[in-house]
């Protein structure tokens, strides 16, 4: 019979002679190697995709902490003592009665009820919390915040705040106010609803959530560096900087 005509015929087994059985399908064997697989490049997409949505999120941070600093030196020059001087807001305080309503808490002989508490968001204009929900820390000098004995630049006040530039404080600055996005993790932050968050495990971290006048930036750690888990963004107003924006020729002190 010509090749080009021949029936086809089913495929011999070689060890029995007998025909071969094709494959009904796959084995759980394979079906779990698959999976296996799967899992994996999964994981391997949604690392990136996770570290993205960290990145977007900070740079956002970052651009409302800079929109606050803007607005804290916009209330500053536009709220004067009686002799002529600027002043800061006073913090929201975290509890008490009138705790988290984004005011100024603010005593009637015009100094703060707080020094260390929460950014005033609404009476700076300002939305109230970060790009993952919770509420900016906000502390200042007293006497960069007095209604009734405004900021002097000769001689400039003193201020009672100390920011550590890196672990174990060996550079550290006396700012006059200090704001606080207690980041990703969000420890020891005051949610977007009033509540506190756990508080932080790192040392540094909890330094920035204990309201002691005490701060630390420094680059973002894990748990396992000296200092522990860090990733709080800190951003501060010198008191040198602060007199030369608000008490040059425009706006004397």
């Amino acid at each position: 019979m010509s090749a080009a005509i021949r029936p086809l015929q089913a495929a011999r087994n070689p060890a029995t002679g007998g025909p071969r059985r094709l494959a009904a399908g796959f084995t759980l064997l394979e079906l779990a190697l698959v999976l296996f697989v799967l899992t994996l490049l999964m994981a391997g997409m949604m690392t990136p995709l996770t570290r993205q949505i960290t990145e977007r999120q900070a740079l956002e941070t970052r651009r409302a902490m800079a929109e606050a600093r803007d607005a804290l030196l916009g209330y500053a020059l536009g709220h004067r003592d009686p002799a002529g001087r600027p002043y800061l807001p006073c913090p929201d305080q975290r509890s008490g009665p009138h705790a988290g309503d984004g005011l100024e808490d603010r005593r009637p002989d015009g100094g703060c009820v707080t020094d260390h508490g929460l950014l005033p968001w609404a009476t700076l204009g300002l939305t109230q919390a970060d790009a993952w929900g919770n509420r900016y820390s906000y502390a200042v000098a007293p006497a960069y915040a007095h209604a009734q004995a405004g900021i002097s630049a000769h001689p400039p006040p003193p201020t009672t705040l100390t920011l550590c530039l890196g672990h174990g404080c060996a550079s550290r600055l006396q700012p006059a106010a200090i704001l606080v996005s207690h980041g990703p993790n969000g420890l020891g932050a005051t949610n977007s609803v009033g509540g506190r968050n756990l508080p932080p495990n790192g040392a540094d971290e909890r330094q920035n959530a204990d309201d002691d006048g005490v701060f630390v930036s420094r680059s973002p750690t894990t748990a396992d560096r000296p200092g522990g888990e860090f990733d709080d963004l800190v951003l501060w107003l010198s008191a040198s900087g602060l007199i030369g924006q608000l008490c040059g020729a425009a706006a004397a002190c």
